[in-house]
């Protein structure tokens, strides 16, 4: 089973103040849908509101095979939404409108060391959700759930903050990080593979998966460093593709049969195989308003 864990919204896509779509989404909402479509068990921990949005993002997520037995629905509070604002190289920008305020309520969950868990973007460092998050990552660390983690930001945090010692925690629960450019920046004023990498190690963490919008991605470990080339695509959307990314890297290692023993085994002959692919499902996804791969290239992937 592969468990992902984060926010669920409704994506209100515009473009030059016209509205474009609106869609289920959040970060590792997204990937769930992409992995479902695979073919991939999949479970997803979220939150949602009483409402017809709620109801929605509910019924899509089963509907594309995700598990949503670990959700929790309150009848009393509305869905996040997610404007999306789309420039001219279809790159998004967010305002959001939330209504939760209570802390959210733990969710225990059945893992072993064949597992997968995935958690990400700033659902990962909020105070509301912390215990619940939290209690997650240290039942899975100690069951030797493999553990991959997508920080999923853009702007610094304060040092000082709980957000900025939640993440240092996250890091050292990861067996695997992916980090964007602009995360890498964010987090540690630089984009340089190997800087980033030294400070990935400070908190246990051996691979990096290093993501740079259209140029090369770079893959980290202790034995070497692989470079894997991003084809040049004319985008619709970027909305997702981080996401998606992640979903396709999931997909190998889950059929790969990875674990969190044997995550610092892999070879490059794994990771020839693994990038191309969710380099493929992110670009699949920047050609569309969907926040996931689409039907048609599941389709051919799980013939």
């Amino acid at each position: 089973m592969i468990y992902t864990i984060g926010e669920t919204v409704i994506d209100l896509i515009f473009k030059n103040k016209q509205p474009q779509a609106a869609k289920v989404g959040g970060s590792a909402l997204n990937t769930s849908v992409s992995l479902g479509r695979l073919n991939d068990k999949v479970a997803f921990i979220s939150e949602i509101g009483g409402d017809e949005f709620g109801n929605w993002c509910k019924n899509f997520l089963a509907e594309n095979g995700v598990d949503t037995s670990k959700m929790l629905q309150y009848d009393d509070k509305k869905t996040s939404l997610a404007i999306a604002f789309l420039n001219e190289q279809n790159d998004a920008t967010y305002q959001f409108y939330k209504e939760f305020t209570l802390n959210m309520p733990i969710c225990p969950i059945e893992c072993n060391s064949n597992d997968i868990l995935l958690f990400s973007s700033s659902f990962a460092l909020n105070s509301r959700v912390r215990q619940c998050v939290a209690n997650i990552l240290h039942h899975a660390s100690e069951r030797n759930v493999l553990i991959v983690y997508d920080p999923n930001m853009r702007k610094p945090l304060d040092k000082k903050s709980d957000a900025y010692q939640y993440m240092r925690e996250n890091f050292r629960f990861a067996d695997i990080v992916h980090l964007s450019d602009e995360d890498a920046y964010a987090l540690f004023s630089t984009t340089d593979v190997e800087a980033v990498y030294a400070e990935l190690q400070k908190y246990s963490v051996n691979t990096l998966i290093f993501t740079q919008n259209k140029q090369d991605v770079v893959v980290r470990t202790e034995k070497e460093t692989l470079l894997y080339n991003v084809p040049e695509i004319k985008t619709v959307s970027t909305i997702g593709a981080g996401d998606t990314f992640n979903a396709g890297v999931l997909h190998i290692l889950n059929n790969q049969n990875v674990t969190k023993k044997s995550v610092a085994r892999l070879s490059k002959k794994f990771w020839d195989v693994a990038i191309p692919f969710a380099i493929a499902c992110a670009g699949n996804v920047c050609q569309s308003m969907d926040n996931y791969v689409d039907l048609s290239f599941a389709l051919k992937q799980n013939s």
